[in-house]
């Protein structure tokens, strides 16, 4: 009982985040694009200037809620420890190293537009890093849940 009320709270966080996660995407491209008319303010010609890099990264986070949807029915199946919830955190892992490989690719083309500003390369270098530190902690839940799964998988042997 104690893993389904768990479970429960986990997927309200899953739905909650991807209903957020569409508020702010969407209230974004809205902004960029149909309430903001005023062509000379910074902000909506940065959302519509980066509307693409905008939408890859909404994409992949959809992507990575998907990965966690299934780790929580994994906890909600009682099989918390599981090649399938080590791989799911391993391809999370894949989806925070995109997201890297997009900001990158989101420097060199403001270098190559000459429209790269200050507060721009900031806060795509600060997203970078926060992905980059993502990334570890996936790949060490991957490790760590796939080394759990072979303890469980020797005790169920030696019983």
């Amino acid at each position: 009982m104690k893993e389904n009320s768990i479970t429960y709270w986990l997927k309200a966080v899953v739905v909650s985040i991807g209903l957020l996660g569409l508020a702010f995407f969407g209230g974004a491209t809205a902004y960029g694009f149909y309430f903001k008319p005023d062509y000379n303010d910074p902000l909506p010609v940065y959302l519509r200037q980066n509307i693409i890099g905008l939408w890859i990264t909404a994409i992949i986070c959809y992507v990575i809620l998907y990965f966690f949807w299934r780790i929580v029915k994994e906890i909600g199946n009682e099989n918390s420890f599981s090649m399938e919830n080590a791989k799911n955190f391993k391809n999370i892992g894949i989806c925070g190293v995109l997201i890297i490989i997009e900001n990158i690719i989101s420097i060199f083309v403001w270098l190559f537009k000459n429209e790269m500003g200050f507060i721009q390369l900031s806060y795509t270098l600060l997203k970078i890093v926060v992905f980059i530190i993502f990334v570890i902690l996936c790949y060490a839940m991957s490790r760590l849940v796939q080394n759990a799964y072979e303890i469980k998988q020797e005790n169920e042997l030696t019983i």
